[in-house]
């Protein structure tokens, strides 16, 4: 139902300072960061190993996370 929704959105909020979607792009992100440092990946098949379609739009993200693009993190 809607407002159990609202309230475990709420709930989530109030305990983790998240939002469910930021708190789940987080944790893709930092999952990906860990893969990019293993370097035994190339950048599109971490994007699909964290749930992204395409390699483009987890770039986009991730950048505006870390503040770094994926093949920048890698380097340094």
């Amino acid at each position: 139902t809607g407002k159990g929704r609202n309230r475990f959105s709420y709930l989530f909020k109030k305990q983790t300072g998240y939002t469910i979607a930021d708190y789940i792009t987080q944790y893709r992100i930092q999952k990906a960061a860990e893969l990019l440092k293993s370097e035994n990946y190339k950048v599109y098949e971490i994007a699909e190993m964290v749930g992204y379609t395409t390699s483009q739009y987890f770039s986009r993200v991730f950048r505006r996370v870390t503040g770094t693009s994926p093949t920048e993190y890698i380097k340094e």
